[in-house]
C-alpha cells in the first residue's frame, strides 16, 4: 500500500484531516504532517520561516520514504518547496487552494487580516473554527504567521524559474470560489511545470474545514489516479487515457468507453478486475470535454453520438497506433458508441460488450433523466465536480438537455447498426431507470451475434452494483470469440 502524506495550511492543523484519512485508508497508509508551530508542535523549537519548515518535511519525507503528498494550501507550497531540492522520494504532488504569488505588498495585504479583532468581527464562522483548534494559541500563531508571510513575501521560494526543476507529477487543484487564491496565479505556475494540470473544483471554497470530507478524499484519489493517465493531441483536442498492462501487437486489448458524465475514474476498479480476469491489456479514455480532457465547446445534436463513435474514437485510436484487435466495453454512450463504431469498422473489432447501451429514446429514459436534474440543481450531485472539474455543469446539460430535446424525440440509430456482424454481450440491469428491455431486445434482433444478458436487482451501472457477475459473464462469452 502506497503512503500518502497529508499536509494542513497556515493556521491549520492535521486534525481537520482526522475526518478525511479514514476515507483514504483502503488505499493508502495515510499520514497526516504537523507543520512547526501549528497543532501538538506549537511549542515546536523550529525557526518558524520557509527554509527551516522544508527541512523538518525533508526528514520527515525521507523518513517516510517514498509517497504522494496532499498539501492544502501552505502544506502544497512546503511540498513543492522540497520537491524543488530533490527529495527523490515524492512521487506526486497535489496542491489544493496553495497561494502561489507572493510579494512584499501582497504579504502585507494578507497579513492585514490576521488578527483575531479583525477575525472575530469580519469572519466569524473562520474565527470561530480557527478557536476550535487553537483555542487560546490562536493569538500566538496569528504574530508567528504575520512575520512567517511578510518574509515569504520579501523571498518567495516558489517562482517561475524555481519549479522548472521539478521531475514529479503535479496536480494544482484550486476551488472555484477561493477568494484567497486566484486562477490566474496558479495556472501560471502550473503550466511552467512539465508534468502538470490545473483542476478547478467550481463549489469548493478556501478553508480546508469547511469543505465535505468525501469530496476532498474523493479528489484526492482521483488526482492520484491521475498520475498514471497519458494525454494524446488530437483534431478534437487533448484526449486522457490510461493503460493497462502492456500493448502487444498481436494481442487483443480491451477499449473502455464512458458513460454519458462518465470518466476513467468513475469506472472504478472494474476494467482493472476485467483486464486481468481476461489476461489482456486495456486502454480507458475519456473523451473531449470530459473529466482530464480538453474542454471541448461543440453543441451537441441528434448525431452527437456518431460524433464521438465515427470521428473522435478513430481520431484517438489512430493517434495512439492501435492497430490490434479490440474487444470494446461501453456503458451507456460507451455502450451506445461501441455498436456505432463496430457497425462502422468491424475489421477492427473483434467483440463488444454493452453495457445499459441506448439505440432509442424511450419515455423512460426521459423519465429518468428529470429526477437527475432536479437532484442536481438541488446540489445533490457535487460528486461529479471532483471527477470533472469545471467541465462539470456544461457537461450535465450538455447530457440532460439533448436528451430532452425535441431533436431527440424520435432519435433512434437502428438503421445504423442493423446486419451488424461483430459478436456482442449485451448486459441491462433488470431495473435500469434510463431504458427497459426493449433496448436489449431491439440490439439482439439488429445484431447477427448477439446474447442479451439481464441481471435482477441491479440497475444503470452492473458494472458496479453486480461486478463479479459482469466479469464472470464476459469470461464465459469471451471464449467464443474468434
Amino acid at each position: 500500500m502506497e503512503n500518502l502524506i497529508l499536509i494542513h495550511g497556515a493556521l491549520g492543523s492535521s486534525n481537520e484531516f482526522n475526518s478525511i484519512a479514514p476515507l483514504l485508508f483502503e488505499k493508502f497508509n495515510v499520514i497526516q504532517y504537523e507543520i512547526p508551530h501549528h497543532g501538538e508542535r506549537s511549542n515546536s523549537s523550529e525557526v518558524f520561516e520557509m527554509e527551516e519548515l522544508t527541512k523538518d518535511l525533508d526528514q520527515f519525507v525521507s523518513k517516510t520514504g517514498n509517497c504522494f503528498i496532499y498539501g492544502f494550501s501552505l502544506g502544497g507550497y512546503l511540498a513543492l518547496s522540497l520537491a524543488q531540492k530533490g527529495n527523490k522520494n515524492i512521487k506526486g504532488i497535489i496542491t489544493h487552494g496553495t497561494k502561489l504569488d507572493w510579494s512584499p505588498e501582497i504579504a502585507k495585504k494578507e497579513v492585514s487580516t490576521l488578527n483575531v479583532d479583525f477575525l472575530r468581527s469580519k469572519a466569524k464562522p473562520f474565527y470561530d473554527y480557527l478557536i476550535d483548534l487553537h483555542g487560546a494559541y490562536l493569538h500566538n500563531l496569528l504574530e508567528k504567521t504575520a512575520q512567517f508571510m511578510l518574509a515569504l513575501g520579501n523571498s518567495p521560494v516558489i517562482t517561475e524559474d524555481s519549479v522548472k526543476s521539478l521531475h514529479c507529477p503535479v496536480r494544482m487543484i484550486r476551488g472555484g470560489k477561493d477568494k484567497m487564491v486566484s486562477k490566474r496565479e496558479t495556472e501560471f505556475i502550473c503550466n511552467t511545470i512539465s508534468n502538470s494540470y490545473y483542476f478547478e473544483i467550481p463549489s469548493f471554497i478556501h478553508p480546508l474545514g469547511f469543505l465535505n470530507p468525501k469530496h476532498v478524499a474523493r479528489t484526492v484519489e482521483v488526482q492520484i489516479a491521475s498520475f498514471k493517465y497519458e494525454w494524446v493531441n488530437t483534431e478534437f483536442g487533448d484526449i486522457a487515457f490510461k493503460r493497462l498492462g502492456e500493448l502487444k501487437a498481436n494481442k487483443t486489448t480491451l477499449l473502455f468507453l464512458h458513460e454519458s458524465i462518465g470518466s476513467i475514474a468513475q469506472w472504478k476498479d472494474f476494467p482493472e478486475l476485467l483486464a486481468k480476469e481476461l489476461d489482456l491489456p486495456a486502454i480507458i479514455l475519456e473523451f473531449p470535454g470530459y473529466g482530464f480532457s480538453s474542454e471541448y465547446d461543440k453543441e451537441r445534436n441528434s448525431k452527437y453520438l456518431h460524433h464521438f463513435a465515427l470521428e473522435i474514437l478513430p481520431s484517438f485510436l489512430k493517434t495512439i497506433n492501435l492497430d490490434q484487435e479490440i474487444i470494446i466495453v461501453g456503458h451507456s454512450d460507451g455502450g451506445t458508441n461501441a455498436l456505432l463504431y463496430s457497425s462502422e469498422h468491424p475489421e477492427k473489432v473483434k467483440g463488444i460488450v454493452t453495457i445499459a447501451a441506448h439505440v432509442l429514446n424511450e419515455k423512460e429514459t426521459k423519465a429518468g433523466i428529470h429526477p437527475a436534474i432536479e437532484a442536481y440543481e438541488a446540489g445533490k450531485m457535487k460528486g461529479l465536480e471532483m471527477y470533472h472539474g469545471q467541465k462539470t455543469e456544461s457537461l450535465f446539460y450538455a447530457w440532460a438537455n439533448t436528451w430532452l430535446s425535441d431533436g431527440f424525440l424520435d432519435w433512434d440509430i437502428s438503421e445504423d447498426i442493423k446486419n451488424n456482424k461483430v459478436p456482442a454481450l449485451v448486459v441491462q440491469g433488470v431495473e435500469d431507470q434510463y431504458g427497459t428491455r426493449k433496448q436489449v431486445e431491439v440490439i439482439c434482433d439488429l445484431l447477427e451475434k448477439a446474447e442479451s444478458y439481464f441481471i435482477k436487482d441491479c440497475g444503470h451501472a452492473p458494472h458496479l452494483e453486480k461486478p463479479e457477475h459482469v466479469i464472470e459473464k464476459i469470461k464465459s462469452w469471451s471464449t467464443n470469440l474468434k
